[in-house]
């Protein structure tokens, strides 16, 4: 009876933090797309865990898994530090992208729910309106729907392994998304480029989807080498 305790106790003590070490990774992920930490910035587990109220242990664990996502980086004898993505790594992350999400669409436009599709399109028409009357949206607000839609057609693609390592690569060139949204010009461009995606998925237009997915993810590409070029 004793040993059937001990065991029902380790089971138990391993969920709860696997549980802390989920929240801990969705606290540090919120906190760098909202622009809390910047690039090079390094990560105390001490001041992390007693922020989020947990032991060390979960966030060191969140902090590996964000490692291997490419989020962050560990650097022997300093720790974590947020990760600094080049110039480089954004080209060959698009490269990878425009191959990769028009094959992950392709899998999911059947399934996606009509729901999240014309939820999806009010929430882009809202800010198309907001930006056209002079408002001012968020550069944060902005970037997270951004991710937000990508992520719903991903949710649906029915090749696992594609899904999860193109939520990976999205996660990684966040970081230029959010200095992207602070600019009007792309900004007007880029919510009629999601329209566009959106319509298509509304049509369930397979090529139509590709080609929007296409033209979106190189219109970043040029926009944010330009960028750097200038």
């Amino acid at each position: 009876m004793a040993e059937l305790k001990a065991n029902l106790d380790f089971k138990q003590a391993n969920k709860t933090r696997f549980r802390q070490a989920e929240r801990a990774v969705k606290a540090v992920k919120d906190m760098i797309f909202e622009g809390k930490f910047k690039p090079g910035e390094p990560l105390s587990e001490v001041l992390l865990g007693e922020a989020l109220g947990m032991s060390r242990t979960p966030v060191r664990e969140a902090i590996n898994r964000l490692a291997s996502e490419g989020l962050l980086k560990i650097i022997p004898g300093r720790g974590a530090i947020i990760a600094e993505l080049t110039i480089e790594d954004f080209k060959e992350i698009n490269d990878l992208r425009l191959v990769l999400e028009p094959l992950a669409a392709e899998t999911s436009i059947k399934y996606l729910p009509n729901d999240e599709i014309e939820r999806q399109k009010n929430i882009w028409k809202t800010f198309l309106e907001e930006l056209r009357r002079g408002e001012n949206i968020s550069p944060v607000v902005l970037s997270k729907a951004d991710m937000n839609l990508h992520s719903s057609i991903l949710d649906y693609c029915q090749n696992k392994r594609l899904k999860n390592f193109l939520k990976v690569l999205r996660s990684q060139i966040y970081q230029y998304l959010l200095v992207c949204w602070k600019f009007q010009e792309f900004s007007e461009d880029t919510i009629s480029q999601h329209l566009d995606i959106i319509y298509c998925l509304e049509a369930r237009s397979i090529e139509d989807l590709k080609g929007a997915l296409r033209a979106h993810i190189m219109f970043n590409s040029r926009y944010i080498l330009c960028s750097e070029a200038d």
